[in-house]
């Protein structure tokens, strides 16, 4: 009893002290963020004055540790100029390596002296990568069929009814000249059809396709505008790898009036496919920069048409049970994809010089 009496007291005691220290130091800390801020004003006032020799010593210790974000752009600034003013090129350009480092999308004004302005061109400003995710849906379509059942007519060919698509992945760009970026992608895509037919007036056939594949775009993009709101157009060529293909069949015969019971089966039709396509692809869209976060909000309407065939000729009909339980033997065709796709992508910067400042 008389332990936990003393444990109390002790108890007691720490948080006495405790209160203190932390009532004692606070104004201690207070008053060095505030001494920055002040310091930092100081030394602008000393600049403008033309006391340039003062201005450094006052930044120097505050930089480390005393400055906000914004504040430090503006520290580094004036050293910049200060050094500038000096003719200490070496130390100008490492200052303004500083600053952009801080903020790599510093932007000249009509008010920086003309000296800092062709410092600041020697430097790489642009992004060195700009990475991000995308999703989003479209339809698939098919063109280019032709007519490939020993039971139907040249003329008939069924009906092909496109399936809804959707897509996610990862997207990277890298700006080659001031408006112009290559723009590379990665997607798992899946997508697929419905095909209807009736075989000798009696058997009513129906067979659905699920493709999923990874498409790889790669494009050319021209941004038009060099706002924060930045609508685009883009044109390359996508290459698509199929790693999936399975249908599900569906025969219903007829007599009279009654249909029977259907016959149903699932098959893994993944080696009658080609399982390497290639296409041209195009689109528009915009990416609004600092919309959520510091990155880029992007929007894309993108169209993909695929040289190929989708089936592989040479192995349509290795599926016995298909060609002639169902009746069906592969009709060549072709696809291709309209989406629209939502995404978010980051900057990554470098801030370095180009060259050297003279």
């Amino acid at each position: 009893m008389h332990q936990k009496q003393q444990l109390r007291i002790v108890s007691t005691q720490s948080l006495k002290v405790f209160i203190i220290l932390f009532l004692f130091l606070t104004p201690y800390i207070g008053f060095s963020q505030e001494s920055c801020t002040q310091k930092l004003e100081s030394a602008e006032e000393l600049y403008e004055k033309g006391q340039i020799n003062k201005v450094v010593p006052l930044l120097q210790k505050c930089l480390q540790t005393g400055f906000s974000k914004a504040e430090k752009v503006r520290a580094y600034k004036l050293l910049t100029l200060c050094h500038l003013y000096y003719n200490e090129n070496q130390k100008a350009a490492e200052a303004m390596g500083n600053l952009l480092k801080v903020k790599p999308e510093y932007e000249i004004t009509e008010f920086d002296p003309t000296e800092f302005s062709n410092l600041h061109e020697t430097f790489r400003t642009r992004p060195l990568f700009i990475l991000g995710i995308k999703a989003g849906g479209g339809s698939m379509d098919i063109y280019d069929i032709t007519n490939y059942n020993d039971l139907n007519s040249l003329e008939s060919e069924g009906v092909y009814t496109p399936g809804l698509s959707y897509s996610f992945g990862v997207s990277g760009e890298t700006p080659i000249i001031d408006a112009v970026s290559l723009v590379y992608e990665a997607y798992y895509h899946q997508t697929g059809y419905k095909y209807e037919d009736l075989i000798l007036n009696y058997a009513s056939i129906e067979f659905e396709e699920q493709l999923t594949s990874i498409e790889m775009p790669l494009l050319a993009q021209w941004n038009i505008l060099k706002n924060d709101f930045c609508p685009y157009i883009n044109a390359g060529v996508s290459l698509n790898f199929l790693i999936a293909a399975n249908g599900t069949f569906v025969r219903r015969d007829r007599v009279g009036d009654i249909y029977r019971e259907p016959l149903t089966i699932d098959l893994d039709l993944l080696q009658s496919r080609n399982t390497f396509n290639y296409g041209f692809t195009a689109g528009a869209g915009f990416r609004w920069k600092n919309f959520l976060g510091r990155g880029y909000l992007t929007f894309d309407l993108r169209y993909t048409r695929y040289f190929e065939n989708l089936v592989d000729s040479e192995s349509r009909a290795d599926y016995s049970e298909m060609v002639y339980s169902y009746f069906t033997t592969d009709n060549p065709l072709k696809t291709q994809n309209f989406q629209v796709l939502i995404g978010y992508k980051l900057p990554i910067y470098f801030a370095r010089q180009k060259r050297k400042f003279k």
